[in-house]
């Protein structure tokens, strides 16, 4: 594209999560094409981003408060100037605000300025099933007057009022290849065994039953440990629940990485008990290490890449401990079932190589920009 793209979200500060490394990837991706690409966040001037931007993209820090912060009127406003500095000055011609609920801030920021805006969705709208806001919130409807949508999966679309659907594309994230393994990464002699979860420590991630269910598998099967990886608010009432089930000696908790991928080979079983995802970036990269995965069955995002029988196993509803742990126990025991379902995973996850989906994210941008 011959314009500038903005790519716009909440913060970067110190976030480890999947959205901030693929914004971050993607604005690294067009600047390396040689487009112009810049990066908006409502963080103060101090932030760091977890993930390393590109000296060619510059990073709009337009924040005076705490992003995740309650924010008052004037605030608010003087916020929507800044964003609307930012825009001028990076003489923006599409920006992509990567989830409707920053909508409202850069409509009134782009008003009058012909630029175009794109909302990239980062969840499944069952997230509203979860949460207590109302789907039909200011950001959301504003969907209906943007030039384009992108969700992750084609079965998101139906999601969406009728009248949008015409106007949404399908871009997952990509994924990336892991490091070639070293031999004998997979060598379950090896003990103990660990059965893995990577995520951001929230109540969207569900830990606690996770750790339900591996404490009722815990007698049954000794050689394994569940070490879960990530930061977050609710660390310290994951650490509260591990005492208080007596699992501290057989339940590791690790700090989010930088590199996940020694944690992955490490591993001999993969488990998301998400409540909800868009694109669960975690589960697709631990399926690239060849990791056999268990998720629960209504979990969007989540049956959208584990193939029941096939790849992992999926759980009966969405938040049930005992069906969670019914469908750990079933690959803990069986090392050959776990290996057969690796290496489907880690074939079935190569359609999302870099090299194919960032090509969409350019033609898309094309378009917008021609129109």
């Amino acid at each position: 594209m011959s314009g500038q793209c903005v790519l716009a979200t909440i913060s970067l500060d110190e976030m480890a999560g999947g959205l901030e490394r693929n914004i971050v990837g993607l604005a690294n991706r067009l600047a390396g094409q040689g487009c112009d690409s810049s990066l908006i966040t409502f963080d103060r001037e101090v932030a760091r981003s977890y993930y390393p931007i590109d000296k060619g993209v510059r990073w709009y820090k337009v924040g005076t408060t705490r992003p995740h912060g309650t924010i008052g009127f004037g605030a608010r406003i003087r916020l929507v100037l800044a964003i609307r500095k930012a825009l001028k000055d990076a003489d923006a011609s599409v920006v992509v605000c990567f989830h409707h609920g920053i909508l409202a801030r850069f409509f009134m920021a782009s008003l009058f300025t012909g630029i175009r805006i794109v909302v990239s969705e980062r969840h499944s709208l069952t997230i509203y099933n979860h949460i207590s806001a109302s789907k039909w919130n200011p950001n959301f409807m504003l969907l209906f007057l943007v030039d384009r949508i992108t969700v992750q999966f084609p079965r998101y679309v139906d999601d969406y009022p009728r009248f949008l659907r015409s106007r949404i594309a399908t871009i997952p994230n990509p994924v990336h290849p892991p490091p070639r393994a070293r031999p004998g990464d997979k060598d379950d002699t090896r003990k103990p065994l660990e059965l893995l979860a990577v995520g951001r420590l929230c109540a969207q991630k569900n830990y606690e039953t996770l750790i339900a269910a591996f404490a009722e598998l815990a007698p049954r099967h000794p050689d394994w440990e569940l070490v879960i990886v990530g930061s977050g608010d609710i660390r310290q009432r994951l650490r509260e629940e591990i005492l208080r089930r007596g699992m501290e000696a057989r339940v590791r908790m690790i700090p989010a990485v930088t590199s996940i991928s020694d944690a992955y080979r490490r591993a001999s079983l993969f488990c998301m008990p998400s409540r909800w995802e868009g694109f669960p970036n975690a589960l697709a990269e631990a399926m690239a290490h060849g990791l056999p995965a268990v998720g629960y069955r209504d979990c969007a995002g989540v049956k959208d890449l584990i193939v029941h029988d096939e790849t992992g196993l999926l759980a009966d509803g969405n938040g049930d401990a005992r069906s969670l742990s019914e469908a750990l126990d079933k690959l803990m025991t069986d090392s050959e079932r776990r290996k057969a379902m690796g290496k489907a995973a880690e074939r079935s996850v190569r359609r999302f190589h870099p090299d194919r989906i960032y090509p969409r994210w350019t033609t898309l941008l094309n378009r917008i920009e021609n129109r």
